[in-house]
């Protein structure tokens, strides 16, 4: 059978765009808002939508939709699959143990990373980010550490027409003013600072890298800041636990 790059099903792009549509901001949908956001008539985001119910995607409550758990399932085969995540989770959850912070564990997906594993601390005071989010890389520690390995005309390219939303006055708020960041994190090594995006985080991140030597995911450790001292053994620690994960890759 030929390989016609231009063939695809709009069925199930659609589909697949109906699950796209559900976010933080829009946890539930009626009908006509989802035919609205995939540009459709109602009469046919209904058919798309009763298969997605029917298939156990979505969930019906009164006259509006939300993700269904069956959702959750393609996210963690897809997390499993990774071999970043069998390698990097013993030696995370270590981290963890002797540092008692939470260590995460992310990829990067465009312009943005989606957290694949987390070690949780169990300090009363703690950073808690669900395994499948996704955050604006240019915004985290270890978005800045995976951003660092691009090349310049990658970052433009992923960039392009991006508008940034720096929500404290330190984030950058520029792809020009990003890349500066971006040159000092790649001879560094390594990020550390508070959280743009938490209030009262802060967070050690480092590269996990191929046997390449391409950055194919990042390891952070994080707290609150009353308690994380960001010293030189705490972050060599975390590079450390780096350069182990990425012995193993």
């Amino acid at each position: 059978m030929g390989k016609d790059p231009g063939y695809r099903s709009n069925s199930l792009v659609r589909g697949l765009r109906i699950l796209e549509c559900f976010d933080h901001r829009h946890p539930e949908m009626t009908l006509s808002e989802i035919a609205e956001a995939i540009g459709v008539t109602s009469s046919a985001a209904y058919r798309f939508v009763i298969t997605l119910e029917k298939e156990g995607y979505l969930a019906r409550h009164e006259n509006s939709y939300r993700l269904a758990p069956r959702v959750m399932d393609l996210g963690y085969s897809f997390v499993k699959s990774l071999d970043v995540y069998d390698i990097a989770r013993p030696l995370a959850d270590q981290l963890r143990n002797e540092t008692g912070f939470t260590v995460h564990v992310s990829v990067l997906d465009g312009t943005e990373i989606i957290y694949v594993y987390r070690a949780l601390s169990d300090r009363s005071m703690v950073s808690n980010v669900p395994v499948g989010s996704r955050l604006p890389a240019f915004s985290t520690t270890m978005g800045r550490v995976l951003l660092s390995d691009l090349s310049e005309a990658e970052l433009d390219r992923r960039f392009a027409g991006y508008e940034f939303n720096p929500m404290t006055p330190s984030a950058p708020s520029s792809l020009p003013v990003l890349k500066a960041l971006l040159a000092e994190d790649r001879r560094r090594g390594y990020v550390a600072q508070r959280s743009h995006l938490a209030t009262g985080t802060y967070s050690i991140a480092a590269p996990l890298v191929s046997r390449h030597g391409t950055y194919v995911a990042a390891i952070n450790l994080s707290g609150h800041e009353l308690q994380l001292n960001p010293d030189d053994d705490l972050i060599d620690k975390v590079r450390q636990t780096a350069r182990q994960i990425s012995e193993m890759l």
